[in-house]
């Protein structure tokens, strides 16, 4: 049958954008035949994709053509039991690539399956390990080489249900080159969809959007990974959506192309009487408001303004924004004279508009969680990994290994403007960053961990009763065994104060 494209009831979204005819034939799906947009060309769909044949549908798949991103939103359900957020966070001290898995490993050991020792060399039996509940753990960027990711993947596979992982992916250990090329993504997936227990239409939406990248195109990638409630390995690649000063290269293997799949993963805690979560992972420039190569295709924004590329029912909050960075920072006097490394203003201001800004209004009660590099190449000062929070702070004392950074204004000075500040003392504040102090932990360790509790996610929180917005700071340092092969992570004895 043939169809004029006049007179159909076609979305109102799609009205004036459609002239041309469309035609179907048995088995050879739809063809819409366009001289002008959304397409300029003959689209031809398969004959399986419409039963029964919709105009509706069709209508979104003609928008299809004129979406800025495609959508990756995934729900998983998790074994979550309070309303409280447990976060850790970890900290290379360099970026030496060839040591990445050796402190992911550690890491994961530390918090899943940690080393006790004998109470008495003399007891028949040895203490029982006590693994750490967490709700996430985030890693830098570029850190891990995707086969390392397999192995440990495998290992965990089956296993208990696990808190999230979100981790930066590299090709390999080559500290040079951490793009991937579409062939390297393609081998990656097909390694994915192999493992036993894995959720494989997870991996739908990124394999869909690497099937359309030419062959040519380099990408940075993230992965966040679980274990669910049904025991189930979940897994979500997301590609890097803004590319950094340091990704724009005359070398083609060294300049990185800006991706379009946006990702949200909504995790649906098994008691219904908490809420969801919904988490956006990212890398590093992701989170900035810096200039990009199509108009207005920051991630962030995009989840405001373009959120029907992730279907009919797209997640009305963003909790989490878990980023994994690479990232020089600032170092600067403190008002006490002490020196301190300052996260850079780029980062500050993408915290103050998530919870200020009307085009940001899905993450007005979004919690920041960053990891990043102690020390970068070229002797460039990094580190700062930890978290932000739009809540106000209360009166507390915090550990000596941490910084924290606050928003607000002095109590007493009227009309004075919100800015950022060291001194919390008589300040209204709005927010606060908390992240490790890295002239606070003596000799240079491999890397370092930071753990604490948001005791309520912002969006749970009445501002009629406020609670203290973060507790429970743990701080772990890793270090070598006697024969120099193993790494492990310890707490140096630091308390929660």
């Amino acid at each position: 049958m043939r169809h004029s494209a006049r007179g159909l009831s076609l979305p109102t979204a799609v009205t004036g954008l459609f002239t041309g005819e469309i035609s179907t034939r048995a088995g050879q799906g739809v063809t819409i035949k366009s001289p002008g947009p959304p397409c300029g060309r003959e689209l031809r769909y398969a004959g399986d994709l419409f039963r029964p044949y919709s105009f509706s549908k069709l209508g979104e798949i003609i928008m299809d053509e004129r979406l800025k991103f495609k959508g990756s939103l995934l729900r998983w359900p998790m074994a979550r039991s309070s309303r409280s957020y447990r976060v850790y966070v970890v900290e290379p001290n360099e970026y030496s690539p060839e040591e990445h898995a050796k402190v992911f490993n550690a890491a994961l050991t530390a918090l899943v399956a940690p080393q006790v020792p004998f109470i008495d060399p003399f007891a028949p039996h040895r203490a029982e390990p006590t693994s750490r509940y967490f709700d996430l753990v985030t890693f830098p960027e570029a850190f891990l080489p995707k086969d390392e990711l397999i192995s440990t993947l495998t290992q965990l596979s089956g296993g208990e249900p696990l808190g999230c992982v979100h981790v930066g992916l590299r090709p390999n250990a080559n500290r040079n080159h951490h793009l991937f090329r579409v062939k390297e993504l393609s081998d990656l997936v097909e390694a994915l969809f192999r493992l036993p227990s894995i959720e494989r239409t997870d991996l739908r939406p990124f394999s869909t959007w690497l099937g359309a990248q030419p062959s040519n195109r380099l990408f940075n990638i993230g992965c966040l990974f679980t274990i669910d409630s049904g025991r189930r390995l979940r897994v979500c690649l997301h590609p890097k959506l803004v590319r950094s000063r340091f990704e724009a290269n005359p070398l083609h293997e060294d300049h990185m192309t800006e991706a379009d799949l946006l990702t949200l993963v909504t995790l649906s805690p098994s008691d219904p009487a908490l809420f969801s979560v919904t988490v956006q992972p990212l890398i590093c420039s992701d989170a900035l408001q810096l200039s990009t190569d199509r108009p207005h295709s920051r991630p962030m924004d995009a989840v405001n303004t373009d959120a029907f590329c992730l279907g009919d029912q797209p997640p009305d909050h963003v909790d989490v924004v878990s980023v994994a960075t690479c990232s020089p920072q600032m170092e600067s006097q403190m008002s006490k004279g002490d020196r301190r490394r300052c996260w850079h203003t780029d980062f500050t201001e993408s915290f103050r508009r998530a919870a200020s800004d009307d085009l940001l209004a899905r993450h007005h009660y979004a919690v920041f969680v960053l990891a990043n590099f102690r020390n970068l190449p070229n002797s460039q000062p990094g580190g700062l990994s930890g978290v932000f929070i739009p809540l106000p702070s209360r009166k507390a004392r915090y550990p000596d290994f941490v910084n924290v950074l606050y928003y607000g204004r002095p109590k007493d000075a009227e009309g004075a403007e919100n800015r950022w500040t060291d001194v919390g003392e008589g300040l209204s504040s709005l927010g606060q960053v908390i992240s490790l102090n890295p002239f606070a932990s003596g000799s240079p360790r491999p890397a370092y961990m930071l753990g604490l509790t948001v005791g309520k996610l912002p969006r749970d929180t009445t501002p009629w009763k406020p609670t203290a917005p973060l507790a429970d700071f743990e701080f772990h340092i890793a270090s070598y065994d006697s024969r120099s092969t193993t790494l492990t992570f310890t707490n140096p004895g630091a308390e929660n104060e």
